[in-house]
This record gives C-alpha cells, sequence and structure tokens, in this order.
C-alpha cells in the first residue's frame, strides 16, 4: 500500500490496483483522490479508463464467435462488412479477421492522423459530441497503407474500429451488448461498461488528468474546456470516452479488470485452441504480440497482457507465467502524445516494484 500511496502523492491523482493468483483476486487497494476537490478518497470502486485493455475483451468475442462457427479467422473483413465502410480505407479488401487481431493488417490507425489528435483529444475536442465508431475510419480513408497484410507488425486503433463493426455484423447486436452479454453478464463484473452518451455520468468515476508538457501542447494542443492544474496536469474530466468504443472505450476497475484477465488466463473464456491461437506469438516492439495480447520479458520472466492509454487515464493488466499470478494497475492520469517518458501506468508498472510487490503477495497465498 504504501507504494500506491507514494506515486498517488507525486505521481497520480488516483490509482488503484489489484493482485491474483491461480483463479483467484488476492490482494486489491486504492490510493489518492477520485475527485481531490470535493475531497472524494479513489476506493477499489472507483471507475478508470482501461484503454487499449478493451482489445483483448474484443479479441475474446471474435474468438468465441469463431468457436461457435459464425466465423474464421482467416475470413476476409470485406466478405462481411458493407464496401461504404471500408471505402478508401487502405488492405480492407484483402486484410483478415486474423491479421487484425495481431496488428499484421498494414491499416494506418486514426489515433496517428493529425486531424484526429486535434478533434479528439486536443485543441478542437467538444465534450459534448457522441463520436459514431465510423467517423474514425474518415481520418484513415484514402491514406496509403503502412505495409501488405501479414508483412510487418503496426499497432492501429483502426483495426479495432473494424473489429467492432464486424462483431456488431456477426452477433446484429450492437457491441456494447454483445460485450454484455459475452463477458461482462457471465462474469458478473459489476463496474465494467463501454462509456457511451448513455453511461458518462456515473458517480464512481474518477476525474480525469493528462500529461500537460511541451510535447502535448505542439501535437494536440489544449482544449477550451481543459483546465491546467498543479503538477503539470491537465483535467481533462469534460470529456467522454465515446471516441475509443472497441479501440479503448471501456471503464472498470481493478478488480473487475483482474476477474476478466484471470477467467482468460484460466479457459473460462475460451477453449484450449482458442488459447493457443491467441498466444501464437509473432514479432512486435518491445516484445512479442498473439492475438490482442503481447508478450514481454520483466526481471520475473515472461509477463502477458495489455496496457492502456487514453485522453485522462492509463492502465496496465500483466500476468506471470513462472509466478501463476497477476497484477492490474489503474490511473487517472493519460500520456498519450506527451513526452515518451511521461508517466503513465505502463510507465509506473516498469519502472517500480509493482510487479516485484505483487509477486511477493501472491508467494504467501
Amino acid at each position: 500500500m504504501a507504494l500506491l500511496d507514494q506515486r498517488a502523492e507525486k505521481t497520480f491523482p488516483a490509482l488503484a490496483m489489484a493482485i491474483g493468483k491461480g483463479d483467484k483476486l488476492i490482494w486489491q487497494a486504492a490510493a489518492g483522490y477520485a475527485d481531490a476537490k470535493n475531497h472524494l478518497r479513489a476506493t477499489p470502486e472507483t471507475l478508470f479508463g482501461i484503454g487499449s485493455i478493451t482489445k483483448v475483451f474484443v479479441a475474446v468475442i471474435i474468438l468465441q464467435l469463431v468457436e461457435e462457427g459464425s466465423l474464421t479467422l482467416d475470413a476476409f473483413l470485406a466478405d462481411w462488412l458493407a464496401e461504404e465502410s471500408l471505402a478508401g480505407v487502405a488492405n480492407a479488401e484483402t486484410v483478415t479477421v486474423r491479421q487484425l487481431l495481431a496488428h499484421y493488417s498494414g491499416i494506418p490507425s486514426w489515433e496517428n492522423q493529425q486531424a484526429w489528435i486535434y478533434a479528439a483529444r486536443g485543441r478542437e475536442v467538444k465534450p459534448d459530441k457522441i463520436w459514431l465508431p465510423e467517423e474514425n475510419l474518415d481520418f484513415i480513408r484514402g491514406k496509403s497503407p503502412l505495409c501488405q497484410p501479414g508483412e510487418a507488425f503496426h499497432y492501429s486503433n483502426s483495426n479495432f474500429t473494424l473489429l467492432g463493426l464486424l462483431i456488431e455484423k456477426v452477433t446484429s447486436h450492437a457491441f456494447e451488448e454483445a460485450l454484455r452479454q459475452r463477458i461482462i453478464g457471465p462474469l458478473r463484473l459489476k463496474n465494467t461498461f463501454l462509456e457511451t452518451s448513455f453511461s458518462s455520468g456515473r458517480k464512481n468515476l474518477a476525474k480525469r488528468f493528462h500529461r500537460l508538457d511541451a510535447h502535448f501542447i505542439k501535437n494536440a494542443g489544449i482544449s477550451a474546456y481543459f483546465k491546467a492544474e498543479p503538477g503539470d496536469l491537465l483535467d481533462v474530466s469534460a470529456v467522454n470516452l465515446s471516441v475509443e468504443w472497441a479501440a479503448g472505450g471501456i471503464v472498470s476497475t481493478a478488480q473487475d479488470v483482474m476477474t476478466f484477465i484471470l477467467a482468460l488466463k484460466n479457459g473460462k473464456l475460451l477453449n484450449p485452441e482458442s488459447m493457443a491461437a491467441m498466444q501464437r506469438w509473432l514479432p512486435a516492439d518491445s516484445g512479442e504480440m498473439g492475438l490482442s495480447l503481447f508478450r514481454i520479458n520483466t526481471d520475473g520472466g515472461p509477463a502477458t497482457g495489455h496496457g492502456g492509454n487514453v485522453l485522462g487515464a492509463s492502465a496496465c493488466v500483466w500476468w506471470y507465467e513462472k509466478a501463476n499470478c497477476a497484477v492490474a494497475l489503474l490511473t487517472n492520469v493519460g500520456s498519450m502524445h506527451a513526452a515518451p517518458e511521461a508517466d503513465c501506468a505502463s510507465a509506473l508498472f516498469k519502472n517500480s516494484a509493482a510487479g516485484s510487490l505483487a509477486r511477493q503477495i501472491a508467494a504467501h497465498y
């Protein structure tokens, strides 16, 4: 707990951590303030954006559909989605579901487009705007491919906008409903939801902040709806995560994220064949990539999981293969478009004793 208190005091307004071993949550804690001005301390029930950990939820749903025979990993996206949805999207006619999940599509990411950054995270942000999924794709229509499908790893949020649309097409349900039916409901995740116009006003949602430095000012600019705060932070609580959708729009707690990752690790969501496919590793930036899972080397041995970083939040969840334990770390500070060394949840995991603490606690259970 001292680690969390120290980091909450110096670096993050609020953060939460959960540790699991085997198939059980064994420890959790929260530190700092979910809303300092109203003296509301963070608790294990405090909600944070989890960013791209959302992608692992998407991958689970896709693989469940494969198990049910509704889809195949090597199906072409163009066989499912309408031409108008894919118009102008590089590689959309030839990319497969597997390549989208593994970030081997070669499709440019809307997150890397300057116009999108201004509109969604920077100077042109309009907090009352509720983004529709295909609006993000408009920012990459007509852009050149990064490579041919299957040729190389290029992390792309566009892949998961397309996979979200695919889930809706195959299931005949909204992506949010597919999440509820297939993961949130069965696992009884009481504090997990996709943030939309109908769900963004929950009382236990932590206030949102972002790293404010010269890089962010240059790369994104500052919306009139943002407010500078002490500690080189920008209060971005006015925003919602509808723009992230299937690429990063889930809000959750450390406990719920741990429940999800343990269920995945222990085969409660997917069969062994799907798990093997998910962990068929390919070269990726800073490690290896499966189907929406990263594998990295740490001082505690190989770890499997994912990080997330959006406007106003960052998070990560990893399980250690040798120690059979997992750690989830959620914060209410994002660092996208700020300096590469700016503090976020993944940096805290890599550069602090968080992983060691998790393994030490797990060793006593």
